[in-house]
């Protein structure tokens, strides 16, 4: 690939992450990391839910995916709910406290992003989604797989 367009791509990248906030160790208010915010979307996302699964979904190390749902279970955000067609099986559910803590980030996300295209027309919003959605369609053709 050309050099420039690697040095385009990266600016890009910057450039988002940037605009997103995530430098910051909390996400939108809260005393969560994108890490752990993400982990209590997916949970909340599918019915039946195992850690290793989301090692899996999400590239993330064990030992670190291990520390986070000890932390999530601690403040009591989610539970362990054991398999009854096998032992070795413990499902992760959202409790209520989760449940809430997870509404109100979907709100702030929400406010967030009207934000972020307040000030466009609806031409130019569309403009962008699609983009978002080509380069979404384009990158899953490679798999998605995380940069290493």
């Amino acid at each position: 690939m050309d050099k420039k367009i690697i040095c385009d791509i990266r600016e890009f990248n910057r450039f988002y992450t940037k605009v997103l906030g995530l430098f910051n160790n909390q996400i939108l208010g809260t005393s969560y990391s994108l890490t752990e915010v993400r982990i209590l979307f997916e949970i909340s996302e599918r019915t039946e839910c195992i850690a290793n699964h989301l090692v899996q979904e999400l590239s993330i190390d064990k030992s670190y995916m291990s520390r986070i749902i000890r932390k999530l279970e601690r403040e009591q955000l989610i539970e362990k709910k054991s398999s009854t067609t096998d032992s070795r099986k413990n499902f992760l559910l959202l409790t209520k406290k989760g449940k809430a803590i997870l509404d109100n980030i979907h709100i702030q996300s929400d406010i967030q992003i009207n934000q972020l295209f307040n000030g466009l027309n609806d031409e130019e919003i569309n403009e962008i989604v699609s983009s978002m959605m080509k380069i979404k369609q384009k990158l899953s053709k490679t798999g998605g797989a995380p940069v290493q």
